[in-house]
């Protein structure tokens, strides 16, 4: 196949069809480091290994696929579950075999050990793999996500493979003997062209690939079969095959099935491909595949066949992807590193110098050590390691003095300005609890079908937002929800769910969009969704015809129209509704206040469902409880592909050749060029040098409708070229855009120049981002960003250093605050930490986790976390009060991640508990020591004694150490884990 995209979409539809079985051949990535340490190409040969051992089957591939290098990794070691081998054999061969050591495995070719776990990462898997053992044998075997670190599947057995480099012994054999299917051989050779060139420019000389291998490949395998598929006027012997075209029906069922009628009467076996639509309103002659996901219909003629697919039923259309959640792993976003610039809640900046063993009173302690001004240090036991917060700013900081008082003085100041902004915010949202609301009744049958229609899985994010909006719509005053998350992270499925519980309960529901192509976009998804359920849906803007416009009205008036979908006309005075419940705003803080209370004083009670893509973290969603109800979908979607980021000085040549790569495999470009003065030339030369390929401009200086025709045309694929200022900094999720190209970043912030990448990589296909700067004249601090942007993953990006300024930005949007030097002073996470704990004492409803005092030491053993990263995050999780799920939840994770639990962590997990769970008890101090475990406080009459317990001056004292401390975990557990 000519590209990479077409390729996996004949592969998807091969399976659909059951025409015998197939492989998918992939590419290696254009990505210098991945094409170095070559693990990519043992995944490669894994796969034709597969296809060369089956007794029949189609590999699907492409020409750079064919031709670059491939390795069939060495006979390999077998793990069985229950055999004989014990931890460190296995460490010792992935050692020998190839295996780099890391803390964490989350990337092919690494291994990690911890107790009686061992972890590594088969470059020819899709995901990282676990295996315990008790003593020497192997217990189990099974598959974890790499972002989470949690098992998902476990095996029987599996085969590990060498990656220490192999020839390409098996190549001849491979093309030996088997016949090809050239689809468009024209387009196949200027595909290997484009490909050989970015790939040739990634590697090292003696690495590249000829110019004519392709060519090569062709004329070794001349003399077998070969068929080559052509459009008309292209090859010497011609066999025409006699394919029609379905017709693109854009959501109208109604039209699908007069035209599903009209062939079944004439005669025609039709099929129906559809991951939307469960086909109860079709006839019973009909052949549905449900969920299954084909690239497009057609009509065989001569076998009177007709395959439809959702791209003709709803112009929506997307092959299945994987389900691994690939990316850093979460623990390495959020742990306090080595040498990092940290703050001190008493003593202010320093820097985290590591972890060191210290003895007092005859007891080994783990302690962290601190570095301040003048190269004074601060040792701290890990128990105050919940008083340290990640320095947020640019630049190395100025550290903070033990001996000095500026810290506290600064510290003063902040605490002050910070309860100030917590009690504006309390009073800004008082009186949402006093007005009265429609409580909208329980899921129905609709709402369960539409959400059993979903075609994917939902996200951990995805369902708790779900939930969320389903607990405020059933609650007796009105909702206002904030929905955040990035373009393409799976909002729309939460408000779509929200819209068919106010429909099913008898309202109406409004959709609003900035744009007139977000409403396009959403009102496409909508009908989709949709499907055959009895609800209509209308879309509404400048762009539908007056009498159309008038129609929707009269029937959106009378109650006829379900769900309506529109721009900043919906907020217009000639817009009636019979009955709205629900109004859901997309990108919020593009409407002003009033658009918003207009509709709220039309339609008293009306529940609010606004969206953002402006990320926050999640510890501000966190402050905000109770005040204003945010839901944070952080979570990347299942298959999303990798954003590979190049900087450089201007290079015409590689900016030429990715743009043409782009093309060459079907997909769009964004050519960002940030001067209006002569962006029309610049698109000029584009449209000249890439003839054929359709080339437009946006920019913000444009008129509304030919900007918004110009982005309907891109989002259609009817533009392949689309050459911009930083208007698309915030737009469209365009699947087939997979290359940005920036050649001017000194206007640029680094902020900036991160979410504007976010436009591209939202799907399977892998994304190139080239970021240009014009001259060494550009500052250091243009060199200093690009390389700050290329250290910086694209994948879950938020909580990483890209993302600070728009989290500081999506704060001040949502909070109405203004941003203070402050901030900057004491850190972002600190300030967060405590505007929740002011925002709780002005509210009243701040219940003090328990105080606990540990006379013995509780340490995480060094074998069972032996990277001290590892173990200083899992402290700070240990230390932190824990809720009786977040308990069990904790539990599963170490018992998955590190095995059996020593008693030692048992005991900080079961501190944790007390911490959280304590204040409800009336719980104020545990003391543990290795005589006894005390509870103090003004505690509930019911908090129940475990055998050998005694009530003592207000205390419950019970058996030392951590086997006393574990039974009094136990019974809060008994209290609480009932609780929803």
């Amino acid at each position: 196949m000519p590209t990479r995209q077409e390729a996996l979409a004949l592969d998807s539809d091969l399976k659909v069809l059951e025409v015998g079985e197939s492989r998918l051949l992939e590419e290696p990535p254009l990505d210098s480091e991945k094409l170095r340490n070559g693990d990519s190409f043992l995944r490669r040969g894994h796969t034709l290994s597969g296809w060369l051992n089956a007794e029949s089957g189609m590999l699907v591939t492409t020409p750079g696929a064919l031709v670059t290098p491939f390795r069939f990794g060495k006979a390999g070691l077998t793990l069985a579950a229950g055999a004989r081998l014990g931890r460190d054999a296995l460490a010792s061969w992935l050692a020998e075999n190839g295996y780099r050591r890391a803390e964490l495995v989350w990337q092919p070719g690494e291994f990690a050990v911890r107790g009686g776990i061992v972890d590594f990462f088969d470059p020819s898997e899709k995901a990282p793999l676990r295996v315990e053992f008790f003593d020497e044998d192997v217990e189990s075997i099974r598959f974890f996500q790499p972002r989470s670190q949690r098992s998902f599947q476990n095996l029987p057995h599996f085969i590990v493979r060498s990656v220490n480099r192999s020839e390409d012994e098996e190549r001849e054999r491979a093309w030996g003997s088997y016949g090809t299917l050239l689809v468009q051989p024209r387009r196949l050779e200027d595909s290997f062209a484009a490909f050989c060139e970015l790939y040739n420019a990634l590697v090292e000389e003696k690495q590249r690939l000829a110019p004519d291998a392709f060519e090569r490949f062709l004329l070794d395998t001349g003399r077998l079969p070969r068929l080559r598929v052509s459009p008309p006027g292209e090859g010497v012997h011609q066999d025409t095959l006699d394919f029609g075209v379905v017709p693109y029906f854009r959501g109208d069922l109604r039209a699908a099935r007069a035209y599903v009628d009209s062939h079944l009467q004439a005669g025609f076996k039709i099929h129906i491909a559809s991951r939307n639509l469960t086909g109860d309103s079709f006839p019973e002659q009909v052949f549905f595949h449900r969920g299954s996901s084909l690239s497009g219909g057609v009509v065989v003629k001569d076998r009177n066949e007709i395959w439809i697919s959702d791209a003709e039923l709803f112009g929506i259309n997307e092959v299945a992807e994987e389900e691994i959640n690939h990316g850093m792993p979460l623990d390495l976003e959020a742990s306090l590193k080595k040498d990092q610039w940290v703050i001190h809640e008493k003593y202010g900046v320093c820097q985290l110098v590591g972890t060191s063993v210290e003895n007092f009173g005859g007891q080994n302690y783990e302690t962290i050590v601190l570095r301040f001004a003048d190269n004074e240090r601060l040792i701290i036991p890990t128990a105050e390691l919940f008083r340290l917060t990640p320095w947020n700013g640019n630049g190395v900081p100025e550290l903070d003095s033990l001996k000095s008082k500026r810290w506290r003085s600064a510290w003063k100041k902040a605490e002050a300005q910070i309860e100030a902004e917590a009690q504006g915010l309390l009073n800004l949202y008082a009186q949402r609890e006093l007005a009265d609301g429609r409580a909208f009744g329980r899921d129905g049958d609709l709402l369960k079908r539409f959400e059993e229609s979903f075609p994917y899985k939902e996200t951990v994010d995805q369902l708790r937002a779900i939930r969320d909006v389903k607990h405020d719509m059933e609650r007796r005053w009105p909702m206002d929800r904030l929905i955040v998350g990035d373009v393409g992270y799976g909002k729309t499925e939460v408000v779509l769910r929200a819209a068919i519980k106010a429909v099913e309960n008898g309202a109406q529901a409004a959709i609003i969009a900035p744009t007139t192509v977000l409403a396009l976009q959403h009102y496409r998804t909508c009908v989709a969704r949709v499907g055959e359920l009895p609800i209509r849906v209308e879309l509404l803007s400048r762009m539908i015809p007056k009498k159309k416009q008038k129609e929707i009205l009269d029937e959106t008036a009378n109650g006829r129209v379900d769900i309506l979908i529109g721009t900043h006309r919906l907020f217009q005075d000639d817009i009636r509704f019979k009955d709205l419940g629900l109004l859901i705003i997309d990108e919020e803080h593009r409407f002003g206040v009033k658009h918003k209370e207009r509709l709220k004083v039309a339609h008293p009670g009306l529940d609010v469902l606004s969206l953002s893509a402006t990320p926050i973290p999640r510890s501000l969603s966190m402050a905000l409880r109770g005040i204003r109800d945010i839901s944070v979908i952080a979570t990347s979607p299942r298959g999303r592909g990798e954003v590979f980021t190049v900087t450089s000085r201007w290079n015409p040549g590689l900016a030429h050749d990715a743009i043409l790569r782009e093309l060459m495999r079907g997909g769009q470009v964004y050519y960002l060029h940030n001067h209006i003065d002569d962006i029309e030339q610049i698109a000029a030369r584009l449209a000249n040098r890439f003839p054929g390929h359709r080339t437009a401009v946006a920019h913000g200086q444009m008129g509304e409708r030919e900007l918004e025709k110009t982005m309907n045309e891109f989002y259609d694929g009817r533009i392949e070229i689309l050459v911009c200022t930083t208007i698309i900094e915030s737009g469209l999720d365009v699947p087939r855009a997979n290359t940005l190209i920036v050649d001017d970043v000194r206007r640029l912030g680094l902020a900036q120049m991160h979410q504007i990448r976010g436009r591209i990589g939202r799907r399977s296909e892998n994304a190139y981002a080239l970021f240009f700067y014009e001259s060494e004249e550009s500052g250091g601090q243009t060199r200093e960003r690009l390389e700050a942007l290329g250290a910086v993953g694209s994948q879950n990006g938020g909580y990483q250093l890209a993302q600070r300024d728009l989290e500081i930005r999506g704060a001040g949007e949502i909070l109405g605050t203004e941003q203070h030097g402050f901030k900057e002073r004491i850190g972002y996470t600190l300030y967060l930490k405590k505007l929740k704990e002011y925002v709780d004492q002005l509210r009243g409803i701040e219940i003090k986790p328990a105080l606990v005092d540990l006379a013995m030491p509780l340490v995480i053993p060094v074998d069972y976390v032996p990277q001290a990263e590892l173990r200083i995050g899992l402290y700070r999780r240990l230390l932190s009060p824990l809720s009786a799920r977040e308990y069990e939840e904790m539990q599963a994770e170490l018992l998955d991640r590190y095995g059996s639990l020593p008693e030692q962590v048992q005991g900080l997990l079961d501190a944790a508990l007390v911490r959280g769970e304590g204040g409800a008890l009336g719980i104020e101090k545990l003391r543990v020591s290795k005589a006894f475990v005390a509870l103090e406080g003004p505690l509930r009459e019911d908090l129940f004694l475990p055998p050998r317990w005694i009530a003592k001056s207000g205390a419950r004292l019970g058996p030392g150490g951590v086997n006393g401390l574990h039974a009094a975990a136990g019974e809060l557990m008994k209290k609480f884990v009932s609780r929803p």
